[in-house]
């Protein structure tokens, strides 16, 4: 359920290589500025992809480049 008194923070990961070439995107949507970001880097940390967090109107906030593997 979502707060409507709350803002929305979405966090955006994309793969157009993922599932035999037919793409993935993972979208999840938080009330929480600060935990979306973490998430968003985390999930760019495990995933080695670029992640986008946005507000609802999708103003970007932050962009977490994709890690290199060594």
């Amino acid at each position: 359920m979502i707060l409507r008194n709350r803002p929305l923070f979405i966090v955006n990961v994309s793969n157009p290589r993922a599932f035999s070439g037919n793409g993935s995107i993972i979208t999840l949507e938080l009330t929480d500025e600060d935990a979306a970001l973490r998430v968003a880097a985390k999930i760019a940390s495990e995933t080695g992809r670029s992640v986008t967090v946005r507000k609802e109107n999708m103003e970007v906030v932050g962009r977490i480049s994709a890690s290199t593997r060594h």
